[in-house]
């Protein structure tokens, strides 16, 4: 099946458009995500469901985080129905200041990615004690 747009001209006719090119060809689910926040920094937990782990990308590049996961999938037969469809996953995010960006982690198991975003030691919050004054 093609995809196309119906288009109506002047007298009524019925016009079958090509899909336009500026459409990427792929199609992207934007991926569930959880973020906590600590003392210590910033948890994120990413359900990327069917995702290998070498078919994962992150990056972490002038404070935007970008998250893609593709997937791979054997067809070993034609759809003849379908009511749920893997997708390929994208996410961005911008990270706050405070984040020291040369200390982030990441691990991945069971389709639930969890990136670790530890603070800068100047952006951790610190008790200040107080001395009697003469």
């Amino acid at each position: 099946m093609t995809d196309k747009n119906i288009a109506v001209t002047e007298k009524g006719k019925k016009e079958a458009l090509s899909r336009e090119e500026t459409r990427a060809p792929e199609r992207y689910t934007v991926p569930v995500v959880d973020i906590l926040e600590g003392v210590d920094g910033l948890s994120m937990f990413i359900d990327m469901p069917g995702v290998a782990r070498e078919d994962m990308t992150i990056n972490l590049e002038q404070g935007i985080l970008t998250i893609e996961g593709r997937i791979k999938t054997a067809k070993p037969a034609e759809d003849i129905y379908r009511e749920f469809t893997l997708a390929n996953f994208y996410r961005q995010f911008r990270i706050p200041e405070g984040i020291d960006q040369e200390k982030v982690t990441a691990s991945y198991a069971n389709g639930v990615l969890n990136l670790l975003l530890p603070r800068a030691e100047t952006a951790k919050p610190r008790r200040i004690e107080i001395t009697a004054g003469e």
